[in-house]
This record gives structure tokens, C-alpha cells and sequence, in this order.
């Protein structure tokens, strides 16, 4: 394993695996200067990554900062850091303004698009919400849910309180706990409606959208990467696709074709990569049952290699839709069929499709349109699917959504509707109609659930099951534990730290070709996160910081491999649960009050101890403390809080370890020595800060520690 060169000595930031350097010496007259960066990326077969490029310039050869005619950026660690994340930011802000400008074309013929399905939809009888009045009401979809609960002789819950709905709305949109400034924006707002600007502030935060919802539709479509030699049904990685599809608010009948067409890069992160199923006999086949669980509600599961025995279609059928995504006949191979041995029984599954039959392209669904098929059959599967005569379509995206804030869905399961009994049918279909009028406006639908009485009501406790579709009144929400992404990203969020973990990759010198190593890059939410693909338990290919967040998100549910795809995850209850944030990495991150913790600087505010426990409850539950509450916690660090600050303490910066491990030289002995040693930092956790004594901050962390393992934390309230 190399030693990596640091060749500008002090504080500077150590060039970093694969990665070249070279200083030049001018003589700078005074004036102004025009430097020109030229800079080839990549190769044959190599993936063309910027790494850390950049230009950094010093008048004494020892502290350099990076070339800028105006802001000054140390090229040291914490420098560089702080420029990148505000730098990605910055460019994921510039990449959408570029997608908008040279997409206008394209956005506006999907809006006369959206004028036509408005027109279809309206020949179609609109139904119409009965008003309730001895029940609280705050839109039409109130006035649906009402109406059974009438009838039904039920009331429904109390409005929840201002804390906890604010809670509630930005997990649900954003994906982590609401912000002190959030919090303290709502407080401010005093005037009637405030809920409902709430929610707009909330929505029209692009980018927390975009991470909150990226997560669900990588188990709904199977978005598997891997970054080690791709295995069974691994595909390209497409999240970046999904991801800046809903920072863009696509339309969904837009964000259907082009998933249907599979066009772009398949390696880098377009919908190409949706079309790529490794050692799958017949990618198409495992594409054709994604696209009819997700957007159709169709499970066909059972028929790729057999007659579904229990829904209505057969083999030909999946194989049909897996032609026309294939642009051709699809033959079936023998490794898609079930066997019938000589001389045994014979199945109790059908075989309507012998092993080497060709499939012609085929649209199945008769009762969702009917038409003969033109040229471009992937063209016309995405027609047929977001075709506003379809009802089928939009019920199950409103549904999907429906789910999600409520739940349980008002047809469950929400992928498969063989036997669909709605227990609101005419809301189903009002929700269905108001996604088409939208313009299939996916954020449309979620600020009027956001904004009715029945999402904003108190929890019911009793809804703990879905039950049929006659006991779905949906009283209340239905109680909801944090998914792991958001019990992660809010973990993050208010502690005020970075996740800070290497990058994903096991070919961290780039020597390796994209078609075997991806490099995902260093992830800033939870939804960036994929296999570590280290199943041998190989020190030399451990990732360690990574690997602690993994483990946090695999205890709570998430899949590191979807070589399926899903709606619901396992979300049962767990000792390990507890166990990982108690004692796990993440966990004791997020109490450290370490230079770069949020918890840090608020024990260094000039405020009384009270104030300090009532600051610290709206960053981590989002409520003030209750008197009690606030009493026990005053008791723990009353004591030397007056002389908690270490006066003139100077922080030292934060190392940070770089190493020249890769799948090039991984098998060498150093590179587990290595590896071993990064391990042990990373459970050491982060630092303390030296500006807080250690006995009170001490102190300081046990409260921080038990409201973060508090069972309010990981529920929605």
C-alpha cells in the first residue's frame, strides 16, 4: 500500500488517492492574472470523476488557499470540506436551473399533454364531497371521510397540537425534524392559516423533497447498485435520475416514460441504468413486474415462470409487457419455466408457455385500453400506462401517497389490487381526478392531504392493522415509526453534523472500470446509500464510517440489496433497535458534543440552564420541555454550570485519516493493518470540543443521549 506524498507540508490537505499534483513557482507583478485549468478526465474505460480538482495558491509555500477572486478557502481539511459541501449544494441548485432551460421545449409539450388528459378526464362524471356538519372539516377530503364515520356512529380524533403537527409535516416532507429556525418561522406566525404556510414552506423546499422521497421509490422500482462486481439483479444507478426528477417536481406521467424508455447513461446515473438487470435470464421479465407493481398495482411475480394461480393472468402476459419494453418478440428460456419431470404429478401451476416460445409484444390489460400497438412499443407501454383513461394509474400514485401520511392505504395493499376494495372509493377517484387536473402534480395531491383535518388529527391507537376495507374509517393517522432514512438523516440533523464518511467506492485510486466499481461518492443523506458489498467480512475492504450508518439503517428496515422491489419494508421491532443507538457509532456521534456539534454551540450560548434544556427539547423533539421535564434535566447539569466554558480555549483542527487502500492492492497485509486501525478511530466517535469542561459536558451529553433515545425521537407524533 503506498504511502500518500505530502508534498506542501503544515496544515495543508493531503492530495488524495489517484489523485496528481504539481507546484509551480510565479513571480506576480501586482496586477491582474488569468489562469487557464485545463484537465483530461478519465479514459478507455475508466469513470470520469473531477476527484478534488482544483487550482490553490500561496505567497509564502507553506498555507494555501484556493484560487478565487473573492472568497478565501484554506486548502486545509475543515476548508475543503466546508467549500465542497456548500459547492454541492450550490451546483445541484445550477444543474436544475441548466435541466429547466434546455428542458423548457420539452416541459411545454408536456403540458399541452396535461391539457388533453384534462379534457379526457372531463367527460368522466366528477364526484362530489357531502358535507358533514357536526364534524370538523377543512377540505373535500375531510368531507369523504366524515361521511363514513357518520355513518359508521364514530367521531373523529382531536386536532393534534401546533408541536407535533409541525413534527409530523416536516418529516413527512423533508424528511427530518423541523429546524429551531423552522420551528421559531411557525411560532412567529400568528395569523389564521399558519398551518397551511407551513406546509408551502415546506413543499417548496425542492431538494428536502427530492431526499425525503428518493428512498421510497428505489424499493418501489428495485434501484440496486453495486459497487463490487455486480451480482443478481443489480442495475445502474439510477437514483440520481429519481432524485433530480422530484427536486424538479416532474410530472409523474413524464417521470413513468422516461423510466419506460430507459434512455441516457446506465452507468451515471439516468434512467438506463433502470434497464439493467445482471445475471437475470430475462431483464425485461423482472422490469415488466416492477413497472405493473408500481404503477398499475398488478403483482406478477408468479408468472415468470408460470400461470399467476391466483390473479387473473398468465405467463404470456408478463411476457408480453417484457417484449415491448424489449422492442421484439422475447423468447422464453427454460430457466423461466417450471419443470414437469416424466413420471411424477403433474403441477398444480399452469404452463401456458413452453421453454424457447416467442412472446410478440403485447399490451395485456384490455379493461386499461385496448388499442393496436405502433412502432415503438416501449413508446406505447408508457402511453398505455399514464394514459388519462387509465384511472387505474392515478388511483394507485394517490394511493401510494395517501399511504405514506396516512398509514395504511385506501386500497391495501397498495401494489396489488386483484382484489381492490377501496374503502373511500369516491375519495380514491377524487384524489385520482385532482392528480390528472394537476397536471399529474404529485406535490398537489400532498399539500391537500397535508392540509385536511384527517392527516392533522391525533394519532389513533387503535389503527394498528389495515384491516378490510370496512374498518378503514381512518378516525386518525395511523401511528408511524420513523423510517430508517429519516431516524438517520435527523440524527444528523440536530446534532449539526456531516455524515463525514468516505466514499463509496472500493476502487478508491480509479483504476478500475465503471462496469465493475462505481463510485457512488460520499453521501450527505441517507437515501445515497447502497451495499458495501464487503459480505466475505474482508478488513482490507471494510469502509468503516459508512458501515456505521449502514448498520443503523439495515436494524431499522432498509435493504442494502433490492433485488426485488417493495412498498412495504419489515418495520417490526427489534432488540438490536435499541441496542444500535445506544451503543452504536451513530448514536454516540450524535451525542459527542465535538467541535463540529450543533449541541456544542448551544452549551456556549449566554443563556441560564433552563433555557439551554428548552433549546436543546426543540432541537431534538420539537416541543418544549414539560415543568417536570425541565426539572430533572436542571438537576443534571445545574452543577459548574456557571464555569462550563474553558475561557480562550483554542480547538485544535480535526484530523482526518487518508490511506492508499484499494481493490489494487487490498490483499497486501498493510492494507488490513490499515483498515483495522480506521475501524478503531471510527468507533472512538468524534473528538470532544475543549472549549466546554469535561465533567459538565460530560453531563451535558447524558441529556443529549437520552432524549435522542427517547421512544418520541424514532415516532411520527
Amino acid at each position: 500500500v503506498p504511502v500518500l506524498p505530502k508534498t506542501l507540508g503544515g496544515t495543508t490537505r493531503m492530495l488524495r488517492p489517484g489523485m496528481q499534483e504539481q507546484l509551480v513557482e510565479f513571480t506576480s507583478n501586482g496586477g491582474e492574472h488569468l489562469v487557464l485549468l485545463e484537465a483530461f478526465i478519465g479514459g478507455k474505460g475508466l469513470r470520469p470523476e473531477t476527484g478534488e480538482l482544483s487550482v490553490a495558491v500561496s505567497s509564502d509555500g507553506k498555507s494555501f488557499e484556493l484560487l478565487s477572486p473573492k472568497t478565501k478557502v484554506a486548502l486545509t481539511d475543515a476548508g475543503w470540506e466546508t467549500f465542497s459541501r456548500k459547492e454541492r449544494l450550490r451546483v445541484l441548485a445550477i444543474n436544475r436551473e441548466i435541466r429547466a432551460k434546455i428542458g423548457k421545449a420539452e416541459t411545454e409539450n408536456w403540458q399541452q399533454r396535461h391539457v388533453v388528459a384534462r379534457k379526457i378526464v372531463e367527460e368522466q362524471p366528477r364526484v362530489v364531497a357531502p358535507k358533514i356538519t357536526n364534524m370538523p372539516s377543512q377540505n373535500a377530503i375531510d368531507d369523504f371521510i366524515n361521511l363514513r364515520l357518520s355513518k359508521a356512529g364514530q367521531m373523529p380524533m382531536q386536532l393534534t397540537e401546533d408541536w407535533a403537527f409541525l413534527r409530523r409535516a416536516a418529516l413527512d416532507t423533508i424528511g427530518i425534524v423541523p429546524s429551531p429556525e423552522q420551528i421559531a418561522a411557525f411560532q412567529a406566525d400568528q395569523k389564521p392559516g399558519r398551518r397551511v404556510r407551513a406546509i408551502d414552506r415546506f413543499l417548496k423546499d425542492n431538494l428536502g423533497w427530492a431526499d425525503h422521497w428518493t428512498s421510497y421509490w428505489q424499493d418501489v422500482l428495485a434501484e440496486n447498485p453495486n459497487i463490487l462486481k455486480p451480482m443478481l439483479n443489480n442495475t445502474g444507478p439510477f437514483r440520481f435520475w429519481i432524485h433530480e426528477s422530484l427536486q424538479d417536481n416532474k410530472p409523474m406521467d413524464r417521470f413513468v416514460t422516461e423510466l419506460v424508455m430507459m434512455e441516457g447513461s446506465k452507468n451515471y446515473g439516468g434512467p438506463a441504468g433502470f434497464a439493467v438487470a445482471t445475471q437475470n435470464d430475462v431483464p425485461m421479465a423482472a422490469k415488466a413486474q416492477v413497472l405493473s407493481q408500481a404503477f398499475l398495482g398488478r403483482q406478477m411475480k408468479c408468472a415468470r415462470c408460470h400461470d399467476a394461480p391466483f390473479h387473473d393472468f398468465d405467463q404470456k402476459d408478463l411476457f408480453g409487457i417484457a417484449a415491448m419494453l424489449q422492442q421484439s418478440p422475447l423468447a422464453v428460456p427454460k430457466t423461466s419455466s417450471v419443470p414437469q419431470l416424466p413420471g411424477h404429478r403433474k403441477p398444480r401451476v399452469e404452463m401456458s408457455l413452453k421453454p424457447g416460445s416467442k412472446v410478440p409484444p403485447a399490451w395485456p390489460f384490455a379493461k386499461q385500453l385496448s388499442e393496436p400497438l405502433h412502432a415503438n412499443t416501449r413508446a406505447q407501454l408508457s402511453a398505455r400506462i399514464t394514459d388519462p383513461a387509465n384511472e387505474r394509474f392515478a388511483e394507485v400514485m394517490v394511493n401510494r401517497v395517501w399511504k405514506r401520511y396516512l398509514g395504511w392505504g385506501i386500497v391495501e395493499p397498495v401494489d396489488d389490487w386483484a382484489e381492490a376494495d377501496p374503502s373511500h372509493p369516491e375519495l380514491l377517484k377524487w384524489l385520482a381526478r385532482q392528480l390528472v387536473d394537476s397536471g399529474y402534480d404529485l406535490k398537489h395531491v400532498a399539500r391537500l392531504i397535508l392540509n385536511s383535518h384527517t392527516y392533522q388529527r391525533q394519532i389513533d391507537p387503535a389503527f394498528t392493522k389495515p384491516g378490510n376495507a370496512a374498518s378503514r374509517l381512518f378516525v386518525g393517522p395511523a401511528r408511524r415509526r420513523l423510517s430508517a432514512e429519516q431516524i438517520v438523516d435527523s440524527l444528523f440533523a440536530v446534532s449539526g453534523k456531516a455524515m463525514g464518511v468516505e466514499l463509496l467506492t472500493l476502487d478508491v485510486d480509479g483504476r478500475r472500470p465503471v462496469t465493475t466499481f462505481l463510485n457512488l461518492g460520499s453521501p450527505r443523506r441517507a437515501w445515497e446509500y447502497t451495499s458495501l458489498s464487503n459480505e466475505r467480512d474482508r478488513p482490507a475492504l471494510a469502509i468503516p464510517k459508512a458501515q456505521s450508518v449502514v448498520d443503523v439503517l439495515k436494524n431499522f428496515g432498509w435493504r442494502d440489496a433490492r433485488q426485488d422491489a417493495i412498498t412495504d419494508r419489515d418495520e417490526s421491532p427489534n432488540v438490536l433497535q435499541p441496542a444500535i443507538l445506544l451503543n452504536g457509532i451513530i448514536g454516540k456521534r450524535a451525542t459527542q458534543l465535538s467541535e463540529d456539534s450543533a449541541f456544542t454551540e448551544l452549551a456556549l450560548e449566554d443563556i441560564d440552564a433552563k433555557a439551554l434544556i428548552g433549546k436543546l427539547y426543540l432541537r431534538i423533539l420539537s416541543r418544549p420541555p414539560t415543568e417536570k421535564e425541565s426539572a430533572l434535566f436542571f438537576d443534571h447539569i445545574r452543577r459548574a454550570f456557571a464555569s462550563r466554558e474553558v475561557i480562550d480555549a483554542k480547538p485544535t483542527p480535526r484530523q482526518v485519516n487518508v490511506h492508499a487502500v484499494s481493490w489494487s492492492n487490498h490483499l497486501h497485509a498493510d492494507a488490513t493493518r490499515i483498515k483495522l486501525e480506521l475501524e478503531r478511530l471510527a468507533r472512538e466517535g468524534d473528538p470532544p470540543t475543549v472549549r466546554l469542561r469535561a465533567p459538565w459536558r460530560e453531563s451535558f451529553e447524558d441529556v443529549v443521549f437520552t432524549l435522542i433515545n427517547s421512544p418520541e425521537f424514532i415516532f411520527v407524533p
